[in-house]
């Protein structure tokens, strides 16, 4: 688990490395206040706070329970609002208050006013569709609304923004692609912008400019490109511009299954066109930069933490699985806990009171401490993976025994021998490879595997990434009084970004900045990749790494195409030169074929932190392909 920061003046992307989706920021004055979507969770639509647009924490919600009268969200009736819910919010603020529209896919249109950017919100409900709103307050206090999928629309609404004036007015159709999503509209030297995104998932970044608001709009793709994330293209952004006169773009990147993650870039203003991308580097984005020149340094803060449950109150990294039955579950009736208590549910997915939290990336952790001696006969508490599919390791109660089970989708896996004592301790890893594992144990210090390797994904079922979820119910009819109580929910601790151990396989697609390589993924809508398309002179580098001690070998998993050197130099592309490993050609001529073993090579002893620069040589085109490397101390 990674925060951005740096600790260096720099930060890398993912600017957050967690499902943020349908990003909008606004600035007033030093602050920046930044909105996502939530779906069907609830307290929904978070709005985050930053003072330099990296470091960001979670100040409140649009609002406390999902809107309208609709029972799937309270899960009633049998129903569940997978899917539904908020979608791709806008933030604005306009003379005191802050404005935040969003449009569910049932309800239509909603608009939340607020004096504090943390709420309480006042929600007004159009009763009208506005697909992926973007909120605009023109010059002379008109107030417009752009949305729309298919073709990109302007709506008018009334002076007190509590209604409809006039439109929608179509202004604009492509043929990048469709749908259209998440308009972003700006005014700056007598130019309309509207930024919008088309083609989904491996999306381009589109921009749209005017004279006149109804048009005649000239576009542009601002970006296609996938920083280093094979095959998902930037996007769904827009850009904030700082007090001293930058502009930075941010948008969204697809992640699997850790879901859709901010990126930040900085702009380059170019005949009016807001562009971003290294200008020395093909216009490729900035994967490690500067960070955005903000007045005074500001403490690493990130939307993402554990919870010891020590205070009366959700804290504001907790969402439920939609609308809670605030009947059921309590932090005061055992202070310091969270208590649980069992409801009704045919199966997870209709578990009400599910606890989430996102998981971060690249690999996150979790593991909570249970008291099971509340339960009650049928009912099962335990630590998941939620999304759709989903797996879960869990305490369940069976004819007077406690059991630890692990779930697959609905399918027991495994199923441990009866557990003496009252608490259990209950893990959950997620690894950079997109497999969830689970763990349990009686002391909190030795844990036991159980069940298969989880694959998680993201699937427009939910539309969301997947999380850590806390959860308690029972199946079969009846009224059950029994109840869990959570400890704590603990993650790993967050380190920066781009700090690697030299002695730890480093990926090289982790790089901080490159030249020449390209990248490539074996399965679609997975995580693993590797490095491809490396040619004479291309060249990785790595910001920070921790020889710590002292290293003197260097170990390489690649596989030849033409074969190769990779020659390693310290601190600059032209530093010290500490050692060249040779990758040999072994015969294979299959560009993108050929299995990875590992070349070595001793290099001159380093101790430190220093910054690390591959630079490949060879004749000519793909020299071979790159998966990952380190270094080693040789005993002496």
């Amino acid at each position: 688990m990674r925060h951005s920061d740096n600790l260096n003046g720099t930060f890398t992307n993912p600017v957050i490395f967690a499902d943020y989706p349908d990003t909008d920021i606004v600035r007033v004055g030093g602050d920046f206040y930044m909105v996502s979507s939530s779906f069907h969770h609830a307290p929904g639509i978070p709005v985050c706070h930053s003072r330099d647009l990296v470091n960001w924490r979670v100040i409140g919600h649009a609002y406390e329970r999902l809107p309208g009268s609709n029972p799937a969200y309270s899960m009633q009736e049998g129903k569940v609002a997978y899917r539904g819910g908020s979608w791709a919010p806008c933030i604005r603020h306009r003379d005191g208050k802050f404005h935040i529209g969003f449009n569910t896919p049932d309800e239509g249109f909603f608009l939340c006013t607020s004096e504090q950017p943390e709420g309480p919100y006042d929600m007004i409900p159009f009763h009208q569709e506005f697909y992926d709103p973007g909120l605009f307050f023109d010059d002379d206090g008109r107030i417009y609304v752009f949305h729309a999928a298919v073709g990109i629309c302007v709506t008018e609404l009334a002076s007190d923004a509590r209604s409809v004036k006039s439109g929608p007015v179509p202004i604009y159709q492509t043929a990048y692609g469709y749908p259209f999503e998440g308009s972003h509209a700006y005014k700056l030297d007598g130019w309309y912008y509207v930024c919008v995104t088309a083609r989904g998932y491996n999306g381009l970044q589109l921009c749209l400019r005017a004279r006149h608001i109804h048009g005649p709009y000239e576009a542009r793709v601002l970006s296609g490109d996938d920083l280093n994330y094979a095959g998902a293209g930037l996007h769904q952004g827009g850009f904030v511009e700082l007090e001293n006169g930058e502009t930075w773009f941010f948008l969204f990147q697809d992640r699997d299954f850790i879901g859709r993650v901010p990126v930040l870039q900085p702009v380059h203003w170019t005949e009016g066109w807001p562009v971003f991308g290294d200008p020395e580097n093909y216009m490729k984005a900035v994967v490690t930069g500067r960070k955005p020149s903000v007045v005074g340094s500001h403490p690493v803060v990130a939307p993402v933490a554990g919870d010891e449950f020590d205070t009366l109150q959700i804290g504001l990294q907790w969402e439920w699985s939609h609308n809670p039955d605030d009947s059921k579950w309590s932090l005061a009736e055992r202070p310091g806990w969270l208590r649980i208590k069992a409801s009704p549910a045919a199966d997870f997915l209709h578990a009400r009171n599910t606890l989430t939290q996102r998981i971060a990336g690249p690999a996150s952790s979790a593991v909570t401490r249970l008291d099971v001696s509340g339960l009650e006969e049928g009912e099962v508490a335990g630590l998941a993976i939620a999304n759709i599919p989903y797996a879960f390791i869990a305490v369940a109660c069976i004819a007077g025994e406690i059991r630890v089970r692990m779930v697959n989708n609905g399918r027991m896996v495994a199923e441990s021998a009866p557990v003496s004592g009252k608490e259990v301790f209950l893990q959950a890893n997620a690894d950079a490879d997109g497999f969830a594992r689970f763990f349990f144990g009686t002391d909190g210090k030795t844990f036991m595997a159980l069940g298969e390797p989880f694959l998680m994904e993201f699937t427009v079922k939910t539309f969301l990434g997947n999380r850590f979820g806390l959860f308690c119910f029972h199946s079969g009819d009846g009224i059950k009084t029994g109840f869990a109580d959570f400890d704590f929910l603990r993650r790993e601790a967050m380190r920066p970004a781009n700090l690697f151990s030299a002695f730890e396989w480093i990926r090289a697609v982790a790089y901080d900045g490159e030249r020449g390589t390209d990248t490539q993924r074996p399965a679609a809508k997975q995580p693993g990749q590797f490095l491809v398309a490396i040619d004479d002179g291309d060249s990785l580098r790595f910001d920070q790494i921790d020889f710590a001690e002292g290293a003197d070998r260097f170990a390489v998993r690649a596989s030849s195409v033409m074969g190769g050197s990779i020659e390693l130099r310290l601190d600059t592309p032209d530093g010290p030169l500490i050692g060249s490993c040779t990758v040999p050609d072994t015969g294979n001529r299959e560009a993108w074929g050929g299995k990875f073993e590992e070349y070595t090579c001793d290099v001159k002893p380093v101790r430190g932190l220093h910054a690390l620069h591959l630079r490949f040589c060879g004749a000519g085109l793909n020299l071979f392909r790159l998966d990952e490397f380190c270094f080693e101390k040789q005993a002496r």
